[in-house]
């Protein structure tokens, strides 16, 4: 029988023994909690601190994991929570960056015919877009709609303001001899009930010595959707404002 026994060893040596203890880091399971919440991004941008917050957690986490030897776990939970941030934010970007060029599209399909109602001296048309799209006149033709103002002394006088307009005047002068090009966005926005947005376009035109001159126009418009409030079903775009000879800044 071996003379060794269990009770030979001192308790004095237990602290030799190797005993390893391993958590789980709490920075990597926030980082899940707001990756995921990230996405509520898609329902208002103020959302965009979960990411930010996520991301950071993760990095943390990930870097405290690294230097704990083993004694913290959750890296994948870190990762989780990083690749949720992350997908969040680039689709929420893509999604926009698409939404608005959609809308850069469809607003300067309108203010062309804004241009062309002005370079054919066809007034009622041009003011007319103006009004908002749900609360413009029904008359099918120019005729009907001077009738529409006779009776209207401040009517009248609007319409004579915007005749007078240089830029209007300028337009109505140069008729179809002017090229009308989109030149640059300056401004674009969306809301839950309304997308705005203001565009600069490029006016060439040829010159009486041969050559050709150009100037600018900014343009604004509004799109606005329906709502019960409002008390319209049909969304459409309608200028915001009248449009303005422009001066681009790099030309200055």
């Amino acid at each position: 029988m071996s003379s060794d026994s269990i009770f030979k060893t001192s308790w004095n040596d237990a602290s030799e023994i190797d005993i390893s203890y391993t958590r789980l880091s709490v920075s990597a399971l926030l980082s899940v909690f707001f990756g995921l919440g990230t996405f509520l991004v898609y329902f208002t941008p103020w959302f965009f601190f979960l990411g930010a917050i996520a991301i950071l957690l993760s990095l943390l986490s990930l870097g405290a994991i690294r230097n704990a030897d083993g004694g913290l776990t959750g890296t994948s939970l870190a990762y989780i929570g990083l690749c949720s941030a992350a997908t969040a934010l680039v689709s929420i970007a893509v999604f926009w960056a698409a939404y608005h060029h959609g809308i850069r599209q469809e607003a300067d399909q309108f203010f062309r015919l804004w241009f062309a109602a002005v370079q054919q001296g066809n007034i009622p048309q041009a003011k007319e877009y103006q009004s908002i799209y749900a609360q413009r006149s029904k008359a099918e033709n120019a005729e009907q709609w001077w009738k529409t103002q006779y009776d209207n002394k401040y009517a009248h006088r609007a319409i004579h303001h915007y005749v007078e307009d240089k830029l209007i005047r300028t337009l109505m002068a140069l008729g179809d001899t002017a090229k009308i090009s989109y030149y640059k966005t300056v401004y674009v926005h969306s809301e839950r009930e309304k997308d705005a947005i203001v565009l600069i376009y490029a006016v060439t035109f040829p010159a009486e010595s041969g050559n050709t001159e150009t100037f600018f126009v900014r343009i604004g418009g509004k799109r606005i959707f329906p709502s019960e409030s409002q008390g319209f079903t049909a969304a459409g775009w309608h200028l915001e404002g009248t449009p303005v000879f422009y001066f681009p800044e790099e030309f200055k």
